[in-house]
């Protein structure tokens, strides 16, 4: 197995033999097979060709947080003891984001790496963290109390976990470049998650965190000579 510094000294290697590197920026959606909903991110990527007509490449993708639509209910206790009511029902919804750093190589199809309309596939690896979040709503269940400063959740109470994943995939997608400007792209990924870690049962409760996930992706690249 290659080591990470095998990995920076070939992309330095290879950014010094062909003069090139490529940065990019778009934004896309993700949808989890099952789930329920959607995300939308906004991402950030580099990309290094080997050849002409391959390349590696690497993306940075942060999608937003998205509430399940169930409603949950956990009590919280008064900090005062003359407190009335000293207990009260709060309702909350749990939210999931998703942070995903992405790694693979690409085939270009048609034209080259850098030239005109191709095509381009490729394998791909993902790391992935799931924020999962508890949000409280402000008054209890009733409407009629503000409980925030009065009140507390039990210390056991889970309020946010972690989800971490590692997946791997395929991606198909096309690109255009305009000559002396940067190409625009659009691709397709299908992942599946190859292992999965919840920090707690909140993370692991999470309805919107999926086996098999869809990703698709648009944006600008810009290339570097």
């Amino acid at each position: 197995m290659k080591s990470p510094y095998s990995l920076l000294i070939f992309l330095f290697s290879a950014t010094s033999i062909f003069g090139q590197i490529s940065f990019d920026a778009g934004a896309g959606a993700l949808k989890g097979f099952g789930a329920t909903k959607s995300f939308g991110n906004l991402h950030l990527g580099v990309e290094v060709p080997r050849s002409t007509d391959q390349s590696y490449y690497g993306r940075l993708s942060y999608y937003f947080p998205v509430k399940e639509d169930q409603v949950y209910s956990t009590m919280v206790t008064a900090l005062n003891q003359t407190t009335t009511p000293y207990n009260l029902t709060v309702n909350y919804q749990r939210s999931t984001n998703y942070t995903i750093f992405e790694g693979g190589t690409r085939r270009y199809i048609g034209n080259d790496y850098d030239y005109g309309f191709s095509g381009y596939s490729g394998s791909n690896f993902m790391v992935i963290v799931n924020k999962v979040k508890n949000n409280y709503e402000k008054q209890d269940a009733t409407g009629a109390y503000d409980w925030a400063n009065n009140y507390t959740l039990s210390p056991s109470e889970e309020k946010e976990g972690t989800f971490l994943s590692i997946a791997a995939g395929f991606q198909l997608g096309v690109k255009y470049t305009f000559p002396a400007i940067g190409s625009v792209y659009a691709d397709v990924s299908g992942q599946y998650l190859l292992f999965g870690q919840a920090s707690n049962q909140t993370a692991y409760n999470s309805q919107l965190i999926s086996r098999m996930i869809f990703l698709f992706n648009v944006g600008f690249r810009k290339d570097l000579y």
